[in-house]
């Protein structure tokens, strides 16, 4: 089961770290590249996990876990997060909106970061010209894996 935790940064930002069962696969403060890894992966259920407790989601987010999710936050700042992981786990990363500039990006890093094996659904085309600078831009936010 994938497992969603968190952690805060030196700055005290939240880390959002998404494990396979207990292999950990990415840590970003960006919830939208976590999305995008889990639409990756084809998932379709997340464990949340939190100090106050947790709760299992579908991914998408379906309104109706709205009142799950309210006991285990432990701040505003998580709350803010969780509400734009929502707003992108009903995103199509394959098939962004033509105004989404920043949805590719979220997961080619996405990809680019998991393993492998657990990648069921990849960009359609190469990476393009210019990626690996967006991918030195993006890890800046990428707590795990280390490049």
């Amino acid at each position: 089961m994938l497992r969603l935790m968190f952690y805060p940064n030196s700055r005290g930002v939240w880390v959002g770290d998404l494990y396979d069962d207990d292999v950990r696969l990415l840590a970003t403060t960006h919830p939208a590249t976590i999305a995008a890894a889990i639409f990756a992966m084809d998932g379709h259920s997340l464990r949340v996990e939190t100090e106050d407790g947790f709760f299992e989601m579908q991914f998408p987010f379906e309104e109706n876990e709205f009142d799950d999710i309210a006991k285990v936050l432990e701040d505003d700042q998580m709350g803010q997060w969780m509400t734009l992981f929502f707003t992108f786990s009903r995103f199509d990363f394959s098939n962004p909106l033509p105004y989404d500039t920043r949805a590719e990006i979220h997961f080619r890093a996405a990809v680019h970061h998991l393993p492998t094996e657990l990648v069921k659904i990849r960009p359609s085309e190469p990476n393009p010209k210019g990626f690996k600078k967006q991918l030195k831009n993006r890890n800046q936010y990428i707590y795990y894996p280390w490049e």
